[in-house]
């Protein structure tokens, strides 16, 4: 029945759809941005879209809001050559993204909401 293909949900493209809307949103979050990810969606990121895609959508650095890098997702992460920081990086480091934008696609989790009271309380990001 060709009705109840209609009705199949395609994962990839739902995910696909939901992302762009993210890094695109309302039109405030214009030009490059980071794109602040947990374990979680860093897996799912990883798994519908490539890097280059991802930089197609103006996202320049894909990072971890807890801090850590997936090195297969992030080959080119401006805070690679620093320390895992869970400090603050210096607002005097050449390669500071600080002057960027972030958008957050994270789980609601309790440990989420830490981790993003955290990151506004000390930004790395404007």
């Amino acid at each position: 029945n060709s009705n109840s293909n209609n009705n199949i949900m395609d994962g990839v493209a739902a995910i696909r759809g939901y992302l762009d809307r993210i890094v695109s949103g309302d039109g405030k979050c214009r030009g490059m941005k980071v794109l602040l990810l947990d374990a979680s969606t860093t897996q799912t990121v990883a798994c519908v879209y490539s890097q280059t895609e991802i930089l197609g959508k103006e996202v320049y650095l894909v990072s971890r809001l807890d801090g850590t890098q997936n090195p297969n997702l992030v080959e080119n992460s401006l805070s690679s050559s620093s320390s895992p920081s869970n400090n603050s990086p210096s607002k005097n480091a050449p390669s500071s993204p600080s002057h960027m934008k972030a958008v957050c696609f994270v789980r609601p989790t309790d440990v989420n909401v830490g981790l993003i009271v955290r990151e506004l309380a000390q930004p790395r990001f404007s």
